[in-house]
Formats: structure tokens, sequence, C-alpha cells
């Protein structure tokens, strides 16, 4: 028997095999979060928002707390326990207000540098990620000449390199020399900035060279400063812009790199997609002397260079997160949503027998046959659109026979006397989530 060949295309049978092979995935990327304790509710919820999607890992891009909080121990610890509450490896770039602003009265009147050195003592004590799931992680301390950078990290994942650079606010911490006004008593003479912009440097042009010889598709960086609006931040009493040798490396090497790269920050707390950098913005206008922004208009800013992508992630006051959809073969390598945090999570409420929701309320309407049907249809939420419903019996208390458990009028079967709980778990099209429980008593 003779068999039928299978006739392809020319131009499939030349495609490239590694990009055929290529798979899609999403990654999470947040910042700025939480902000005061009144946030960090908000913010686990975000956290249990992005351990139900299927994420490869998250991205906190700097700022654990407000610039008006305090800089204690515990600070490093809670958010260490943050960090490994994410079900998937997390990645963390380090901000201005958890060391650079701590020598404020408010942050507890830390050294600066004593704080930084905690936050490379807790939250980098090893070459993985943070999360319950970590991963190895391309260190540039791994090199002697920058062993106390362990902060700068870099992940391969076909077909696009992501690194972490320490890049903060507060003028990147060049010439701190007011502290809200008046002297910095731990100015050090910018001999940090010195050593961690050259270092910066460096890691960034290794970043452009691994997505080269890896023939990565795409290159995403994250910092935490804002390095556009906030190129040159004259209230930390600095005469010349932290920023302006790195934008300028940036700004060569992405002209140079034939795929897509993507800035992630934050610091300016205003969620955003856009493309800012020009062959002239940001810069200083002098070489030499005080920095003066070039400040044209928008339409005046010089040739775009189209192939960087900036993304601001929510932050401050603004706590959701936003969702990296990267996808290999399509048009866009890189694809942005944000994810908006309902304001309110689902209240659920089986009306028949509960009148507030959370409260458990004695039930001896069982019939003869030991059946009792629940009516949970009074649940409601804030965000519209339907609701799906989960009914169980309550961890602790003995079993009841369920049907229907996934509507909002279940039946519910008793056997046995005695008492029971059961209990309804509503879920809204944003997943946010409310559950509350009833007593049973079978007598």
């Amino acid at each position: 028997m003779k068999l039928n060949t299978l006739s392809l295309p020319l131009a499939a049978l030349c495609l490239p095999i590694g990009l055929l092979a290529q798979a899609p995935f999403d990654i999470a990327l947040i910042g700025d979060t939480p902000y005061g304790v009144a946030a960090e509710p908000r913010f686990e919820r975000v956290i249990a928002d992005i351990n139900r999607q299927n994420v490869e890992f998250t991205v906190h891009i700097g700022d654990t707390k407000s610039g008006s909080t305090r800089c204690d121990d515990s600070h490093y610890t809670r958010v260490l326990n943050w960090f490994n509450s994410f079900q998937k490896p997390l990645l963390y770039s380090v901000g201005d207000n958890e060391w650079t602003d701590c020598m404020r009265t408010n942050n507890g009147a830390y050294n600066p540098l004593d704080r930084l050195a905690m936050i490379r003592k807790t939250l980098f004590a090893t070459n993985m990620s943070l999360g319950q799931r970590p991963i190895p992680l391309i260190k540039q301390s791994a090199d002697p000449k920058y062993a106390l950078y362990v902060e700068n990290s870099m992940l391969v994942k076909a077909p696009v390199v992501f690194a972490t650079i320490h890049v903060p606010g507060s003028n990147n911490n060049l010439e701190y020399k007011l502290n809200q006004g008046a002297p910095n008593a731990f100015y050090d003479q910018d001999k940090e900035f010195q050593a961690r912009n050259a270092a910066n440097i460096v890691w960034l042009r290794q970043a452009f060279k691994t997505a080269k010889d890896t023939k990565s598709l795409g290159l995403m960086i994250f910092i935490q400063a804002n390095v556009f609006e906030a190129f040159w931040e004259e209230v930390v009493g600095s005469t010349r812009s932290g920023y302006e040798e790195f934008v300028s490396v940036l700004r060569a090497e992405t002209r140079a790199f034939a795929g897509e790269v993507v800035m992630v920050s934050g610091d300016s707390h205003y969620m955003r997609v856009d493309k800012p950098l020009t062959d002239l913005y940001p810069a200083c206008t002098a070489a030499t002397g005080p920095c003066k922004p070039f400040e044209a208009a928008l339409d005046a800013r010089g040739a775009r260079v189209l192939n960087f992508t900036r993304v601001e992630v929510p932050g401050s006051a603004d706590v959701h997160w936003a969702l990296c959809h990267i996808r290999p073969n399509e048009r866009n390598l890189f694809q942005f949503e944000f994810m908006i945090m309902p304001a309110a999570a689902a209240t659920a409420g089986p009306s028949a027998v509960v009148t507030q929701p959370g409260s458990t309320t004695a039930v001896t309407a069982v019939d003869s046959n030991g059946l009792l049907t629940l009516d949970g249809s009074l649940s409601n939420t804030t965000n519209g659109g339907d609701l799906s419903y989960s009914w169980s019996s309550a961890q602790g208390y003995p079993v009841a026979g369920l049907t229907r458990g996934d509507t909002a009028t279940p039946t519910f079967q008793f056997v046995l006397r005695g008492t029971y709980q059961v209990a309804l778990t509503v879920t809204d099209r944003t997943g946010a989530t409310s559950t509350s429980a009833v007593t049973v008593r079978y007598q």
C-alpha cells in the first residue's frame, strides 16, 4: 500500500524551528504597594487574585511601603512573608521608599545605607527568586567585582530576557543633600550612587548582550524610578539628574537592538503604557553644569524610539496590578492589560436562614426525610455580573449529602441527628469572593 505524502506550503517549511516551538505565557506586574496599613488588606487581595491566574511569575518593581512609614526591621520581614505568599516565583527590584528616604523622622531616622544592607540580607539571601516555587536567577553578584549587587538579576525565558536593575526614585540617590528641606545628615558625597550606577550600567549592557546572544525577541527591564517625568528631582538638593547616564545607555542599546524593549517602572503612581523615549527626551540640555531638562512639547521631542515601551504599574492608592501577555507568534510580542481590583468583595448570604453576611443561625426546618433547601440568591456584588456559588459542609462538622451545590438553591440531606454547619462561597466576575456559614440543627 502506498502512503500519501503530506504537502506543506514552502513558507511553513522555511520557518525557524525555534520560533515554532516558542509558547506564549503571562507575567504579573506590581509595585508602589502597599502604601500604609490601610492598603495592606487590599494588597493581600491582589496577591490572592494573582495566585488565581495562570502567570509564570510576578515582578514587584519596588516601594513596598510609603515614604512616610517606618523602616523598622519588622517591615522587611513582613515584605518577605508577603512575597513568599505568591504561589509562583516573584522577582523584586528595589525602590527608594524602603531605603533612601528612611532618614526621615517619620521613617524612624535610620541610616539609609543600613536599611539597604537590611534589604539585601533579608530579601536577596540566595540566588533564587522569592515565592513558593522559587527559580534560579542569574545574579550580577556572581562577578566578584559586583558582589554587593545581589539585587540585580536576570532571567532568560525564551523568547524574552528579563532583568531587574536597582534604579530607585529620589534622583537615584545622587546628591541627596536635603531631608525634607533640611540638610541630610546621612549624605555620603555620592559614594553609594557612583558605585551602584557603574554596576547598573554594566548590568544594563549585559542584559542587552544576553538578549542578542540568545536571539531573544524581547528584553524587559524592571526599575522603580520614573526616569521620564522625574528625570531630574531637584527637591532632594541635586544639580544633575541621577538617571542621565542610565537613559543615555538605554537609548543607544535599544536603538541597536532588533527586538522589542519594555521598561516596567513606577514611582509617580500613574498607570500607563506608552512610548516616551526619543532621541532627545529625556536628557539634560547641557553636558556640564546644572541640569536643565529637555522640556519641549510632546510633538517636538525628536524621533521616537519605536521599539521601546514604558509600562508604569498601578501604585499608591491604586492597589491593582498589570498583566503582561508574551505572545511570540503575534505582531505585538508584549501585550498589556490593567487588572482592576473590585472596590468591595462579593457578599454571600443564604437569605432563607442568614440575615447578616457572615453570621450563623440555628435552623430546625429540616423535613421528615432529613432534607433542607437553602437559598443564597440574594447574594450580591458591587461589580455587576453573575455570581457563581459553591456550597459545602464546614470543616470540623459532620458532612451532609449535597445536591445542586453549584447553584443558589442547594438541597442538603441529613441522616444522623445532630448539629451541622454548611458554608456558601460566592465569587463575582472579577474573582472577588465572600463566604457565609449557617448552623443547622437536625433534631
